[in-house]
């Protein structure tokens, strides 16, 4: 197995809380839509994207647990008699870069992890299926922008997660193989987007919304979080990628 040289990161679940950044913008945005309509229509519109009311979350695999803002588009588009797919963009993706995102852990040691995975030479990205504005938006929010090396929505790429395009691009921008990149997500889509795209070590966080009996069968580690993650990177960095454990 090729060394690890750089680690590409999910981003909501694994340094964005999900729940608390996500779950109050989509009901924002099915309030507004559904202003209005029928009153059943906001509900309807939370549960075609994967709200589950009774647990007030989002299901793992869902439209906006996983999917991305044309997923969102599509499955809502039909609800929405006289709205066309244009302005139904734009409308979600202001929403979602005016978003205030809250971090999984307090946001100035997440900023420590991310320093302390710079300082063993890792070039660091980030794929989401999050827009590249909103993406680039939270980035600087968190005060990071100085640790990524790259960050990718599911806009800059012309395949998005679970395909393999973002660990290949990132691999190509940071001149390292695809095997020398570990993947880090919270979710299904992240394990196979980094099987896909050929990661030597693809790694999920119990962090999101995924269950370990949901992720334990597609990665090679499982954390609680990234706060273990500079002491993972450096047992793979001294004896190989596939370490045990």
């Amino acid at each position: 197995m090729k060394p690890v040289k750089a680690i590409l990161f999910d981003k909501d679940g694994v340094f964005v809380d999900f729940e608390k950044t996500w779950t109050p913008v989509l009901k924002i945005i099915a309030a507004d839509l559904g202003e209005g309509r029928d009153n059943c229509v906001a509900g309807q519109l939370l549960e075609l994207a994967g709200f589950d009311p009774e647990s007030d979350r989002f299901l793992p695999g869902s439209v906006w647990a996983a999917g991305h803002a044309d997923d969102l588009v599509a499955v809502w588009l039909p609800m929405l008699a006289g709205m066309d797919r244009h302005e139904l963009y734009e409308r979600v993706e202001r929403r979602c870069v005016e978003a205030l995102p809250q971090p999984v852990l307090a946001a100035h040691v997440q900023r420590q992890i991310f320093s302390d995975l710079k300082a063993m030479g890792l070039r660091l990205g980030v794929a989401t299926n999050d827009m590249a504005a909103s993406a680039c938006a939270t980035v600087d929010r968190f005060g990071l922008a100085d640790v990524f090396d790259l960050v990718l929505g599911y806009d800059s790429v012309p395949n998005p997660k679970p395909a393999g395009d973002p660990v290949m691009v990132f691999a190509e921008h940071c001149n390292v193989l695809p095997g020398e990149v570990m993947m880090v997500g919270d979710n299904t889509h992240d394990m196979h987007c980094g099987r896909a795209g050929g990661a030597g070590v693809v790694v999920g966080v119990l962090s999101g919304n995924s269950s370990r009996s949901q992720l334990e069968p597609l990665a090679d580690h499982i954390i609680d979080d990234i706060s273990h993650l500079p002491r993972l990177a450096a047992r793979l960095l001294e004896h190989g990628a596939k370490v045990d454990g």
